[in-house]
């Protein structure tokens, strides 16, 4: 009785102690938020090379696999021993990766870039004559004999667009040229240093891709000396489930995202729409983006579009619409299954709560880091019903009384 009596005090202490250890990080996390916030962005400036390499060998796993695979299957009886077999798999898993990394790199590059520069200077040429255009167009349209205070609020406010212009070009322009120049300077050295850090990040990748199976083992064993069998298995369980949950999302969201930017420039082909080859590339990249991807990349490509013809932005429009439709209800679930189980409401709301948090990496990843959350809560939940001996389908909680239906009618 007493060794029970001390056993439940020691638990009870130590809960009371890392409660309260809890409260106390708590409190100085918040009191000292934008110390941390700073010290985190340091600490991931100084790691970026690592993290553009795990990620870039996160999203080449899938070919390394493959290539590994079939090329240790066609050398094994070739080579003297299966160890020998493997490390030449691996060399070529290795070189065919980065060839394709380089490639698919290189090739928007040499695709988008050139293509995007003209439509853009394109546009800066264009965007004057449209405005003197739709000066013309008000002016031929609200004339001073019909609609005097129109017309003159009109020309009041070019007047005053003009004027505004005119002095913060003499007041803030040109005094700031040298703090410009300075922030240009910094600008090229930090892309210099990106540069870099991607050099080294390639370097990381390969290392990493070789190595992975070692990571995990070493991982693994560490797990297992830390904690008990059932928890080492659940925490392992838990690791598969989140790389099989982003890792679907993130290829099937590369993959589909491909394929509607491709369609798109298609469709703008067939259709002699302007600035196909850059509203395609917004297109296909902001549809990463789920549910919400299609329109954000539409509206600035409309307003694009409408400086050449509005009629044009139009059809385009309407392109997109349908277009989104497919990828919806067609190609979306095709291509992702049910890789993160969300219903279109969670899907939504895991959007803006990570958009609204972590920006557009947040809009990106907030889908598959609350489908694991949705999954464990849904696990948590039915794990304590079933200890109740209670249903755990959520029809068994549906009810219909309101519209006066039986609930055994429709289920």
């Amino acid at each position: 009785m007493k060794e029970r009596w001390d056993k439940g005090c020691v638990k009870l202490g130590l809960t009371l102690f890392a409660a309260g250890a809890a409260l106390i990080v708590l409190y100085e996390g918040i009191v000292h938020f934008n110390y941390i916030r700073q010290a985190w962005s340091t600490l991931s400036t100084i790691l970026s090379p690592f993290i553009f390499g795990l990620v870039m060998a996160y999203l080449l796993c899938p070919v390394y696999n493959v290539t590994v695979r079939r090329i240790y299957r066609l050398m094994r009886n070739r080579c003297k021993t299966g160890k020998g077999a493997l490390r030449f798999a691996r060399v070529a898993a290795t070189v065919f990766s980065l060839l394709v990394l380089f490639g698919v790199v290189g090739g928007l590059f040499a695709l988008v870039i050139p293509e995007t520069v003209r439509s853009i200077l394109g546009l800066i040429q264009v965007m004057p004559e449209r405005f003197n255009d739709l000066i013309s167009w008000v002016e031929t349209t609200f004339t001073a004999e019909h609609y005097p205070e129109m017309t003159s609020a009109f020309e009041n406010l070019v007047g005053k667009v003009r004027d505004s212009f005119m002095e913060w070009t003499e007041r803030e322009l040109l005094p700031q040229i040298g703090v410009y120049m300075t922030q240009i300077s910094q600008g090229l050295i930090i892309t210099l240093r990106t540069v870099l850090n991607l050099f080294i990040g390639v370097i990381v990748c390969v290392y990493f891709l070789n190595s992975k199976e070692i990571f995990k083992a070493q991982t693994r064993k560490m797990i297992l000396a830390l904690l008990s069998k059932k928890h080492s298995d659940e925490l392992m369980e838990f690791a598969y489930f989140a790389n099989r949950t982003f890792g679907g999302f993130i290829n099937g969201k590369l993959i589909d995202s491909l394929i509607i930017g491709i369609l798109c420039f298609i469709l703008m082909s067939l259709l002699r729409l302007p600035y196909t080859v850059l509203v395609s590339t917004i297109v296909g990249v902001t549809n990463f983006i789920p549910f919400f991807g299609p329109f954000i990349g539409a509206i600035p490509s409309a307003i694009i579009i409408c400086f050449a013809s509005p009629v044009q932005a139009v059809y385009f429009l309407i392109m997109v619409l349908g277009l989104q439709q497919f990828d919806g209800n067609i190609l979306g679930p095709k291509i992702l299954g049910e890789t993160t189980g969300l219903a279109s409401f969670w899907v939504m709301f895991a959007i803006i709560v990570g958009g609204g948090l972590f920006g557009f990496l947040g809009m990106v990843l907030g889908v598959p880091a609350f489908a694991l959350i949705y999954y464990y809560i849904g696990k948590f939940i039915e794990k304590r019903l079933k200890k109740k001996e209670l249903p755990v389908e959520t029809s068994a909680y549906q009810e219909y009384n309101k519209y006066d239906i039986d609930r055994k009618d429709i289920v």
